[in-house]
């Protein structure tokens, strides 16, 4: 594990991606941590990709492509342990970060427009327009929340979530009447979908 540490540190030796997915790769197959060395070992991708400069934010998500195709996955690691395969393993590799890299920039460019259209369609002072407008910030809410942020009545919060329910912005997810919660469906919608191919 120290040599694969000073090795980071170092630099490496290849272009910046591959030395991640060879230091990838050596990680995964040192299995240092009796647990969560995937998740470890994914978010350590992350805080490469951001040292080396590829990335401003943490917004790659390689976890999504690594789980698409698990078993691809684990064929090429396996491949370099048995037969020194590192050209399929790197092509996989980088791959994964390229496709990642696409559905991250295609996400966040929808979310930028999804928040134009949000802040032009909702423009008054209105509870229920702020509401419109903070929902990338409180994406998952409650009525308290509301009464909270706005520092509004507790009526007011309810009358705002009503017309925000009503637009289709916001859908209740506990199915009770008390103590209800309520989540942006555009939001969520393209936060979760199938990345497209």
């Amino acid at each position: 594990m120290d040599s694969l540490e000073a090795y980071i540190q170092m630099g490496g030796e290849y272009h910046p991606l591959v030395d991640l997915a060879i230091t990838h790769y050596q990680f995964e197959t040192i299995h240092p941590c009796s647990d969560g060395n995937g998740r470890l070992g994914r978010i350590l991708i992350v805080l490469q990709l951001l040292k080396a400069g590829y990335l401003s934010d943490p917004y790659l998500y390689p976890s999504a492509y690594f789980n698409r195709n698990k078993q691809e996955y684990v064929e090429k690691m396996r491949a370099v342990s048995e037969e020194g395969n590192w050209r399929d393993w790197i092509a996989f590799f980088i791959e994964g970060i390229e496709e990642q890299a696409r559905d991250s920039y295609e996400r966040t460019f929808e979310l930028i427009e999804l928040r134009r259209e949000y802040e032009e369609q909702y423009q008054s002072q209105k509870t229920s327009h702020k509401l419109a407008r903070n929902l990338f910030e409180l994406p998952y809410f409650t009525a308290n929340d509301i009464t909270q942020r706005f520092n509004v009545s507790r009526q007011t919060a309810y009358n705002a979530i009503e017309e925000v329910e009503a637009d289709g912005l916001v859908v209740e997810v506990t199915g009770q009447q008390r103590n209800r919660e309520y989540r942006a469906v555009d939001i969520f919608d393209i936060l979760e979908r199938a990345p497209h191919r």
